[in-house]
């Protein structure tokens, strides 16, 4: 039996730190780096709201991000959300991090595609639904046969 639901996060944001590589003991690579995401409301004061996450590239992505990302830079994440704990002096500690599984420069065309007046709002209107998973297709490549089917990855 296949479980029919999935983890998958679409951030957009700023890096706050430079990636690091770190190599493990296994062989693989990644990358860690951090990642503000405004969030789409304000506090009574007018202040923005934003949390800040670690993300984490392994293998050819860590690679890439650590060759063509820094600080400042505008992306597009797609991944997965993972909790992840650790002890310390004062107990026990958890971490929310974000596993990038493609990443992608939020410039130009794709900056200028999304409204981000409307993407503060409670609710999002399906216009907006669809501009961004539009945005995600464009990102990864849209590689689908002439009925329609993606012949890149089948989630069904």
């Amino acid at each position: 039996m296949s479980d029919k639901h999935v983890n998958v996060v679409v951030l957009t944001g700023v890096v706050t730190r430079d990636p690091v590589l770190r190599h493990k003991t296994s062989g693989q690579v990644k990358a860690e780096f951090s990642f503000e995401v405004n969030r789409p409301f304000f506090r009574a004061t007018g202040e923005p709201m934003s949390d800040l996450f670690l993300v984490d590239a392994w293998q050819a992505t860590g690679k890439w991000a650590i060759d063509n990302i820094k600080t400042g830079d505008r992306l597009v994440l797609v991944g997965t959300l993972n909790k992840e704990s650790y002890s310390t002096r004062a107990g026990r500690e958890h971490l929310t991090i974000v596993k990038a599984k493609h990443i992608a420069h939020l410039d130009g065309e794709y900056a200028s595609r999304l409204n981000s007046e409307e993407m503060k709002g409670d609710e999002w209107p399906r216009s907006l639904v669809i501009d961004l998973v539009d945005v995600i297709r464009e990102m990864v490549g849209d590689d689908r046969d002439d009925t329609g089917t993606s012949r890149v990855m089948d989630i069904s």
